[in-house]
C-alpha cells in the first residue's frame, strides 16, 4: 500500500513539471571529419580531426492565442574536437510567429547570409563556399531584430538590424552605434526553381572600411541533376579600419558555380570558385570534388577533396579546425573523409 501511494505521489508531482516542458524539442547536428592537409607554404602536410558546426539546440513555442504563438531557440555550438563549445553562440532568439510572419531579437544568421547558404553544396565542410564568399554582411549578427515574412506563393524576404554585426569577431564596439547594420533579402523558392537576393550596409561596414554588400544565388534542378550559383559583390572605403575581409585591397567580387547528380544513396558534386580584387593581384580560388553516401535519413557519410590558392580551408568551421595562408598566391588542398548525423 505504501509502494502504491509513494508512486501516485511521484506521479502527481511530475506531470505538471513534464507538462511544461512538453514542447521543447532537442534537436542538433555532429559533423565530424578527418582530413590530409597539404600547406605548401606552411611546409604542413598532415592529418586533422575537425568538428564542422556540430550543434546542439532547445526550440519550443506556446500557443497564445488568435492564430499567435510564441517561439525560442537556444543553439550551441560544439567542438566535439576540442572538448569544448559556446552556450547560444548559433541562432538563439525569443519571438512571435503568426500569419503575419516571424519577428526575433537574439542572434541570428544575417538574411545575407541566409541566401547563401541555400547555394552551398559543401557547407560546414573545409570546402565551405565561405572560403572565398564570405566576409561583409555574411555573419552571424549578435542584438539583431529581425523579420521574416511567411511563404508567398514561393516568395518570402526577410530584414534585420543589428547593433553589433562584428565580423569575424574583428570588433570590440558592442552596442555602440558603429557597430550597427542592417540586412534585407528577397527570395523566390518553388519546385526545382530558387533564386535570392540580398544586401547589406551600415555603420559597422564603414568602419571595418567597407561598403554595400550585394548577393545574388540561385539553384535549378532537373532530373537527378542540381545546378547552383553565386555571385557576390562586396564595396570597400578610403576611411574606417581595414580588416581582413577587404585589407585595403579594394572593392571584392567574387562568384561560385556547381552542380550535383543525384544516383540513389549517392550524391556526386563539384564546384568552383573565385574572387578578384580590384587594386590587388590576390584572386582567392578554389575547385572542389566530394560524394555524399545516405546511410539514413538522418546520417551521412562523405568525402571530398578541395584545392585553391589564397583561401583558409574551413571557414565554416571554428578557428581551430581552419588551415591555409589566406594570403598572396599560395596554394593548399585537402583530401577529407567525414560523418554527419542530425537529431
Amino acid at each position: 500500500m505504501k509502494k502504491i501511494l509513494a508512486v501516485a505521489i511521484a506521479t502527481a508531482f511530475a506531470a505538471p513539471a513534464f507538462a511544461a516542458t512538453s514542447n521543447v524539442d532537442i534537436y542538433g547536428r555532429i559533423n565530424m571529419a578527418v582530413t590530409w592537409y597539404n600547406d605548401q607554404p606552411s611546409n604542413i602536410n598532415d592529418l586533422g580531426i575537425g568538428s564542422y558546426a556540430s550543434r546542439i539546440g532547445f526550440k519550443g513555442s506556446e500557443d497564445l492565442g488568435g492564430g499567435l504563438k510564441g517561439i525560442w531557440q537556444i543553439e550551441s555550438g560544439v567542438n566535439l574536437d576540442e572538448q569544448n563549445g559556446t552556450l547560444a553562440s548559433r541562432n538563439s532568439f525569443l519571438g512571435l510567429a503568426g500569419g503575419w510572419g516571424t519577428a526575433l531579437v537574439g542572434n541570428h544568421d544575417t538574411p545575407l547570409k541566409l541566401v547563401g547558404r541555400k547555394v552551398d553544396l559543401f557547407g560546414d565542410t573545409i570546402g565551405d563556399s565561405r572560403n572565398v564568399l564570405g566576409g561583409g554582411s555574411d555573419a552571424r549578427a549578435k542584438n539583431v531584430a529581425a523579420y521574416l515574412t511567411p511563404n508567398m506563393s514561393g516568395f518570402s524576404g526577410a530584414a534585420a538590424f543589428t547593433t553589433d554585426l562584428n565580423i569575424n569577431g574583428t570588433s570590440t564596439l558592442g552596442d555602440s552605434e558603429d557597430g550597427s547594420a542592417y540586412n534585407v533579402s528577397g527570395a523566390y523558392e518553388n519546385g526545382p526553381i530558387y533564386v535570392g537576393v540580398a544586401y547589406g550596409d551600415g555603420d559597422y561596414h564603414e568602419w571595418a572600411g567597407l561598403g554595400d554588400h550585394w548577393r545574388v544565388a540561385g539553384a535549378f534542378s532537373f532530373g537527378n541533376f542540381k545546378v547552383v550559383g553565386q555571385y557576390d559583390m562586396l564595396s570597400a572605403e578610403s576611411n574606417g579600419k581595414a580588416n581582413s575581409n577587404n585589407s585595403g585591397r579594394g572593392d571584392y567580387d567574387a562568384w561560385m558555380i556547381g552542380g550535383a547528380y543525384n544516383m540513389g544513396a549517392m550524391t556526386f558534386k563539384a564546384n568552383y570558385m573565385m574572387g578578384d580584387y580590384d587594386t590587388s593581384s590576390v584572386e582567392p580560388e578554389q575547385y572542389s570534388l566530394g560524394m555524399d553516401y545516405a546511410m539514413s535519413k538522418r546520417t551521412t557519410l562523405y568525402a571530398l577533396w578541395t584545392g585553391g590558392e589564397s583561401v583558409v580551408l574551413g571557414g565554416g568551421a571554428g578557428a581551430s579546425d581552419q588551415v591555409g595562408p589566406g594570403a598572396g598566391s599560395n596554394d593548399i588542398s585537402g583530401l577529407s573523409f567525414g560523418v554527419a548525423h542530425n537529431f
